[in-house]
């Protein structure tokens, strides 16, 4: 009875609060993903990156990058119980592509009387991200290609119940992805982290905040625009589910506002400056599993444009 009951409060508390969504502008993604909350999901993402030609050079001269993809994600995770918490590995497939949305972000901006924030300079249909310092090459990849990310391994303990409780754990990332075409950083990295949730009438707050450590040695080319090897990151934000019947009174939304520190040191404003998120989830009490939304830039530009996604969560409700 005992252990039954400790199942049922774990259940409720991994329910409580989901992964938050990463910051997946293309100079990030390469390192550990956000804690998770030890569920098994799959995740479909679309991202599209675009760094201004004009912007691109370092006003010393020491830096140059480019960078103009659409970057399709499928995240798998699986978790299993170990002790009193759960083991989550989580595996990312990327397809990486370049132009599909050129003419879309054309006519958008055309159509809102916009600026077209430089797309204009870029030739159509292009997929590159390059990065290299004082000569030294960290990132080269011009052509559209299948690539296996790096490899993320954590442990999340669970504590207090659906209505207020937390979480914290940690994680490693194994290189398992190729550093020159910028699918891992060539390192073992690791994090360290904790949520928080509580729930007051209809509305969940909730917030998690992390700090990553960098393994990159001086060997790694990555550590030549590295200001230092570690960073931080934080998310806050609230999530509001209807319990009514129809499809208004049940609908379900969720807001939150990211920070990422960046650690870099390139030059570039758009990749040493912070960065922040804001990410949208909509959700349905009749499809309870389901979550679908957009994460957009927040007054900086040390993300992607846009990330479109949706996930699918397995096990009982």
């Amino acid at each position: 009875m005992k252990g039954a009951c400790a199942a049922f409060l774990l259940t409720a508390s991994l329910a409580a609060q989901e992964t938050p969504r990463p910051n997946r502008v293309a100079w990030m993604e390469i390192f550990p993903e956000p804690l998770p909350d030890g569920q098994d999901r799959i995740a479909f993402e679309l991202t599209s990156q675009f760094l201004r030609p004009d912007r691109a050079v370092s006003a010393d001269g020491r830096t140059q990058a480019a960078l103009e993809a659409e970057d399709w994600l499928i995240t798998v995770d699986k978790a299993w119980a170990l002790g009193s918490g759960r083991f989550n590995v989580r595996l990312r497939v990327q397809e990486r592509w370049g132009g599909l949305f050129d003419q879309f972000f054309e006519s958008y901006h055309s159509a809102m009387g916009t600026a077209g924030g430089g797309r204009e300079l870029s030739p159509k249909w292009q997929s590159v991200m390059q990065l290299e310092r004082d000569g030294r090459v960290v990132i080269d990849a011009e052509d559209p290609k299948t690539q296996l990310m790096d490899l993320d391994l954590a442990w999340v303990r669970p504590f207090g119940t659906s209505e207020a409780g937390g979480r914290a754990g940690l994680s490693v990332q194994a290189p398992t992805g190729i550093r020159a075409d910028g699918s891992g950083s060539g390192s073992w990295d690791e994090s360290l982290g904790a949520a928080a949730w509580k729930r007051l009438g209809s509305i969940t707050f909730r917030t998690q905040a992390e700090f990553v450590h960098l393994g990159v040695t001086e060997a790694n080319p990555w550590s030549a625009v590295l200001a230092h090897n570690h960073f931080g990151r934080a998310w806050a934000g609230a999530a509001w589910q209807g319990q009514g019947p129809g499809f208004w009174r049940g609908l379900g939304l969720s807001l939150d506002f990211a920070y990422t520190e960046s650690p870099f040191r390139t030059g570039l404003p758009r990749m040493d400056d912070p960065g922040w998120q804001v990410h949208v989830g909509v959700q349905h009490r009749a499809l309870p599993r389901w979550r679908f939304g957009f994460s957009e830039e927040a007054g900086t530009y040390f993300a992607p444009d846009i990330t479109a996604f949706v996930a699918y969560r397995f096990g009982a409700e």
